[in-house]
């Protein structure tokens, strides 16, 4: 069970060490991971609702988080946090007021002489000018030195809601090989995929769900993209990038697949992608390896083979409360990876004007290197 409890026990020690009074957070993954206030699916930037920039959760070094939060819709706020006692009173912004004035009112609750204040840093624009303007005088900073580290290594609980994610996402991919058949549209199986989800209890996709028919002279996209009317059609690849949210934590799975018999060089390719994941994973051993040395081991790999120009993606990227966050398995990021991060890793060949293979896992860092929290087989599915 995630204990909400000693996650902000653990913010507020941070804070004191850093000096920082106050961590606004939006409604978003780092409010769910502390506090386990849900998040809706919309993405709350494609709307607008009056006063929704001066919402947020306003957690101290002591007594409960002040949320603040629209009228209209108000009830979803006011129930969410009806279960969780952190949690000291939900102060709804009213069409009449102003929403400045508001955001006065629930910073008047906090001593903040002499410490620094803490933003989400995904706040609005708007929100951190009524920052400053109210006060001018306090430094601001982001909230992701606090909360990142701690989202970085996952706890035994949220090991078990991942894998319990996967599990959904292994289901679901069985469901989508049953659509594969010459005439279906990238459409129709994304569809299908994202309605099994919602059968097997997921809360929702991750991601936009990806799906790509790739053939000699049919036009690709970078990556798996977002699907399309394309046609299945016979001597076609089938790629898939596609996840779910299951109880806030995020899966991100992949496989290739193919209509009829694939040709021995797309076979090859299909045996370099593996192999340059389970070398990768292989080496993924806690507190012995950096990220950016694990996607130079994949990468290795795919060079060696000639195809490294068609490597265009890294080898992976962290996962948890969302579907990308730090660290990234990329070119550049020097992190040490520690016992129970997790990863995706993704490896894939991208030939354009021809076939595209890729696999993906998501992945747990132990000491003896990687494991996967599915468990699909990695082979090349043959679609008859």
């Amino acid at each position: 069970m995630l204990d909400w409890s000693a996650r902000l026990k653990q913010l507020r020690s941070r804070m004191i060490e850093k000096n920082i009074g106050l961590v606004y957070l939006t409604l978003g993954a780092n409010l769910f991971y502390l506090t386990g206030f849900r998040r809706q699916q919309n993405d709350g930037t494609d709307h607008n609702a009056y006063g929704d920039w001066a919402v947020g959760a306003y957690i101290g070094l002591n007594d409960g988080i002040i949320l603040t939060a629209p009228r209209m819709g108000g009830a979803y706020h006011q129930g969410e946090v009806q279960d969780k006692p952190w949690f000291q009173s939900v102060r709804m912004i009213m069409e009449q007021e102003n929403p400045l004035d508001v955001m006065r009112e629930v910073l008047g609750c906090f001593n903040l002489r002499g410490q620094k204040v803490a933003l989400d840093d995904r706040t609005w624009a708007q929100t951190t000018l009524g920052f400053r303007n109210l006060l001018p005088e306090t430094e601001l900073v982001l909230a992701s030195q606090l909360i990142a580290p701690m989202r970085m290594i996952k706890e035994d609980a949220e090991l078990a809601l991942m894998r319990q994610a996967g599990e959904i996402t292994d289901a679901v991919f069985q469901k989508a090989l049953q659509r594969l058949k010459p005439g279906v549209t990238e459409l129709d199986v994304a569809t299908e995929i994202d309605y099994q989800f919602r059968v097997m209890g997921a809360e929702y996709t991750s991601f936009v769900t990806g799906i790509r028919f790739s053939g000699p002279g049919r036009t690709q996209s970078a990556t798996a993209g977002r699907a399309t009317e394309k046609r299945l059609q016979p001597s076609d690849s089938i790629t898939f990038d596609f996840g779910c949210v299951h109880q806030g934590y995020c899966s991100d799975f992949g496989r290739s697949a193919f209509v009829g018999e694939p040709p021995a060089e797309y076979v090859r390719i299909h045996h370099i992608v593996l192999r340059a994941q389970e070398e990768a994973m292989k080496a993924m051993k806690a507190d012995q390896i950096t990220a950016t040395q694990a996607n130079a081991i994949a990468r290795g790999v795919i060079e060696a083979e000639g195809y490294g120009p068609n490597f265009t993606h890294r080898l992976g990227h962290g996962i948890g409360v969302t579907v990308h966050e730090p660290p990234f398995l990329d070119l550049v990021d020097q992190t040490i990876l520690r016992e129970n991060m997790t990863f995706t890793a993704e490896p894939s060949i991208r030939v354009p004007d021809w076939y595209a293979n890729r696999v993906e896992d998501v992945v747990q860092v132990t000491k003896s290197g990687a494991v996967s929290l599915y468990s699909t087989d990695h082979r090349l599915y043959v679609i008859a």
